[in-house]
């Protein structure tokens, strides 16, 4: 299972309704799917809608993608990716008790590490085949008890390749959505 974070569900019994739509502006620069970390910008489209952009290791988490809006005038209603350079709007997943598996890049984790914080590896999406996946994962270099460090481990998942802790389930640390954050 791979294709960056995928949610899990929530601590909070139920995510539906966590989701909020964000403006993706034209300078991005580069391709924006289904699992990737994402960061507010701390501006604005023409309409007032809050700016989200790919977030990069030690950036304040926003949340994670979890839908692409349609770009309506190309009629591509099946395609889940904003290319660089496009503008376009995402679905966030806002909820701070939301889980996420993810690979885990640098590793594997240990059992002593679940608890510790983590930061991401942004690595960019791919297209290939018409497929469009996030390549995102957990960087287990670095990981501490720092609070500043973007996810905390959850627990520790077997990946595809039969290892304990190559994959991880985590949990966003510090977020945007926190309440009484200050400005971006």
């Amino acid at each position: 299972m791979s294709g960056g974070f995928t949610c899990l569900g929530s601590l909070s019994s139920n995510y539906d309704g966590k989701g909020r739509t964000y403006a993706v502006p034209s300078s991005h620069a580069t391709l924006m799917t289904i699992g990737d970390v994402v960061t507010e910008t701390g501006t604005a489209d023409a309409l007032g809608n809050p700016q989200a952009d790919v977030a990069t290791a030690s950036t304040i988490v926003t949340g994670v993608v979890v839908g692409v809006v349609p770009d309506y005038s190309t009629e591509q209603l099946s395609d889940i990716k904003i290319s660089a350079s496009t503008a376009g709007a995402v679905i966030v997943n806002i909820d701070p008790n939301a889980e996420y598996e993810v690979d885990v890049e640098n590793g594997p984790l240990v059992v002593a590490d679940v608890g510790l914080n983590a930061n991401l590896v942004a690595n960019a999406a791919t297209t290939s085949g018409g497929l469009t996946r996030s390549n995102m994962t957990l960087n287990a270099t670095g990981k501490a008890t720092t609070a500043t460090l973007q996810f905390r481990i959850v627990r520790l998942v077997t990946g595809a390749d039969g290892v304990l802790g190559s994959r991880a389930v985590v949990r966003v640390n510090k977020s945007t959505n926190n309440t009484g954050g200050t400005g971006i």
